[in-house]
C-alpha cells in the first residue's frame, strides 16, 4: 500500500499538526498547505491563511536548523539527495518517542482531535488533499508513526512512488545505529521550533 500521493511532499504530518495549536482552521491550513501554491492561499478564510503561512514558516525554519541539518547529513552517503525526505518522516517517529519518554503531548487523544477537526472541514480541502486524507485516516498513519514498522512502511511507500532505486526503508537502520544522537538533535529542534512558532 502506497502512503504518499502526487502533489505532496513527504512532510512530517504529525509534527505540523502538533505545532498548529488549538484553532481548527489554522490546523486545516497547516495540514493542506503543500497543495496551496503561491498567493492562492488568499482565497481562504483568515485563519486558514494563517495555517498555510504557519506551515511555510515551519518548513523554512526546519530547513535552516542546525540539528535538523546534522541529522539530514547522516543519510547523504548511502541515500544521496534523500536526506531531507527521510528525516522529515523520521521526525514524526521521534516526536512519538519524545511523547513516550516525557508524556507531555497526549498524542493519542490529540490524534483523535486532529481527525475530528479534519473530518469536519473535509469539504474545504483541495481534492488531492481530500484523497490523501482518506488513506491517512483509514490506515491511521499518525498513530503508526510511533512504530518502527510504521516508519519503514512510509519510507517504502515514498520510495516506490518516486521510483527511487534503493529500498528507502533500509535507511531506518541509520536511525537505529544513531538513535541517541537523532533523539538529542530532535529534542533541541523541537524546543526551538515551539518557541519560534508559539502555537503550542
Amino acid at each position: 500500500r502506497i502512503w504518499y500521493y502526487p502533489y505532496f511532499n513527504p512532510v512530517n504530518y504529525l509534527g505540523h499538526l502538533v505545532l498548529s495549536g488549538q484553532d481548527d482552521e489554522v490546523l486545516l491550513g497547516n495540514f493542506m498547505a503543500d497543495a496551496v501554491k503561491g498567493s492562492s492561499y488568499n482565497t481562504y478564510s483568515e485563519n486558514i491563511q494563517k495555517g498555510i503561512l504557519l506551515h511555510r514558516k515551519i518548513d523554512d525554519f526546519t530547513d535552516q536548523h542546525e540539528s535538523y541539518l546534522n541529522g539530514k547529513r547522516r543519510f547523504y552517503n548511502d541515500y544521496p539527495k534523500m536526506g531531507g525526505v527521510i528525516l522529515d518522516i523520521v521526525y514524526d517517529h521521534l516526536l512519538w518517542q519524545y511523547e513516550l519518554k516525557y508524556q507531555k503531548l497526549n498524542l493519542k487523544e490529540e490524534i483523535k482531535r486532529y481527525y475530528q477537526i479534519l473530518d469536519a472541514q473535509n469539504t474545504l480541502m483541495p481534492d488531492q488533499v481530500k484523497f490523501m486524507y482518506g488513506y491517512m485516516k483509514r490506515d491511521d498513519w499518525l498513530s503508526n508513526y510511533q512504530h518502527e514498522w510504521g516508519i519503514k512502511r512510509a519510507l517504502s511507500g515514498i520510495g516506490r512512488r518516486i521510483g527511487y532505486s534503493k529500498r528507502l526503508e533500509k535507511s531506518f537502520s541509520l536511525v537505529l545505529k544513531n538513535r541517541d544522537k537523532f533523539m538529542e538533535e530532535f529534542e533541541t529542534f523541537f524546543q526551538d521550533i515551539k518557541d519560534e512558532v508559539n502555537y503550542c
